[in-house]
């Protein structure tokens, strides 16, 4: 099993995240510049309204009155806009999460099915009788199993030596 490849149900539900945090941020920005603008708006009716007179300062200050409403709107906007990509980024997860712990569950029953088998095979091998025809084997032939063992040596040293960078 290798670590870095993902499951294709993973990697869709992370595509698909991907894009409901871009659309999401994209709505934030929008909703953000406009409340930017009409906050802007409001500070240029209330400068205007500073110079003039009393009544224009009056339509000056109703006019900066609905530009804040209208950034406390687009402001709203945004906050939905979060609430929505929180609601949406935890339903992936829950469905990533439900489908990774099912993976998981088949995955745990393999190996527990595996290790009954090695189990198995493992109690039905005779390792005395093993011992036996190898010692037989050696006795009958030493030549060969003596360099059977060279070999064997030189390999696992051969695999098992530090290696330069």
């Amino acid at each position: 099993m290798t670590g870095s490849k993902k499951p294709a149900g993973v990697e869709e539900k992370i595509e698909q995240l991907e894009e409901v945090v871009q659309d999401v941020l994209n709505s934030a920005k929008e909703g953000i510049s406009r409340a930017e603008q009409s906050m802007e708006r409001a500070k240029e009716a209330l400068g205007e309204g500073y110079g003039t007179v009393r009544t224009r300062s009056a339509e000056a200050y109703a006019k900066a009155k609905e530009y804040l409403a209208d950034a406390c709107v687009a402001l709203e906007s945004v906050r939905e806009y979060m609430g929505q990509l929180y609601g949406r980024s935890r339903e992936l997860v829950e469905e990533a999460y439900a489908k990774t712990k099912v993976q998981l569950e088949k995955l745990v029953d393999e190996v527990r099915k595996g290790y009954a088998r090695l189990k198995t095979k493992l109690e039905e091998i005779d390792l005395k009788g093993v011992r036996d025809n190898v010692i037989d084997y050696i006795q009958r032939n030493p030549g060969k199993a003596i360099l059977v063992a060279l070999a064997v040596g030189f390999a696992v040293g051969y695999l098992v030596r530090p290696r330069e960078a």
